[in-house]
């Protein structure tokens, strides 16, 4: 019987190199300690709140307990604030940005990926303790400043999907809507990929749409919801668009609307 020779198996995983693995361990026992000290620093103002309030001495024993269960929510808002702004001031004080434009190897795990994946460990501290009671307020909004953010004035956003804060440029009046997932950085056979995201003045983003990386959303745009934005699409405005993905909608379209 004649045999046959197969193709070697291009999708068969590359074991990392002993360089990969030491940036591995870096990476994680730095981001750790990086966690630990923010943790701790913005804790550290929400405990002497509470023990400034133990030394009132009321009486009755009942009402301490009244006053010391009313400044919970104020303790609570002293530890966001503090954690928001040490842990942006911590990643941009040691560098943790990803690359502003590139293509990356998981496998490799160049220290563009170990700087972004301990920004982004960071961030996620901050969007699991702030972000279910401020995600949608003003205080989110200067954190994604603090964070790397340019944004213009009056800007609301209404959505923890936003990553990659350093990457967006969002100009003034900009809205966008609520499980709007928009992040400058994506995942394609092994790599990732980062490139900025940029949305004009006045240009609202609806609820549920997803806009991938490199996209530049020109000004006064509509983007409908439960739309798709491709990856280095470009959208002139004024105009609506809607769909999946993007298409201009045309004023005879809106008229049947």
């Amino acid at each position: 019987m004649d045999t046959v020779d197969l193709p070697a198996d291009t999708t068969k995983h590359r074991a990392w190199s002993p360089a990969a693995i030491a940036r591995f361990g870096w990476t994680v026992t730095t981001a750790f300690l990086a966690i630990s000290l923010i943790f701790g620093v913005s804790v550290l103002p929400a405990i002497a709140f509470i023990e400034w309030h133990t030394r009132w001495g009321l009486d009755p024993w009942w009402l301490r307990i009244i006053v010391l269960a009313m400044a919970l929510l104020p303790t609570y808002i002293i530890f966001i604030v503090v954690l928001m702004a040490t842990s942006a001031l911590t990643t941009r004080l040691l560098g943790w940005r990803p690359p502003r434009e590139g293509d990356f190897r998981i496998t490799d795990l160049p220290w563009e990926i170990c700087n972004w994946g301990r920004y982004m460990i960071v961030s996620h501290l901050v969007r699991t303790f702030a972000g279910p009671l401020f995600g949608t307020t003003p205080l989110w909004v200067w954190y994604m400043r603090w964070n790397g953010a340019t944004i213009g004035k009056q800007v609301w956003v209404n959505s923890l999907g936003v990553t990659d804060h350093c990457l967006l440029e969002l100009g003034d009046d900009v809205v966008i809507g609520s499980d709007v997932h928009l992040s400058a950085h994506t995942v394609e056979r092994g790599n990732v990929r980062f490139a900025p995201v940029r949305i004009g003045p006045g240009s609202t983003i609806g609820v549920g749409t997803h806009v991938e990386i490199g996209a530049d959303i020109g000004p006064s745009c509509q983007v409908g919801s439960l739309s798709m934005v491709p990856k280095f699409a470009q959208l002139d405005g004024p105009a609506t668009w809607v769909g999946v993905p993007v298409h201009r909608l045309e004023r005879s379209e809106v008229g049947h609307e």
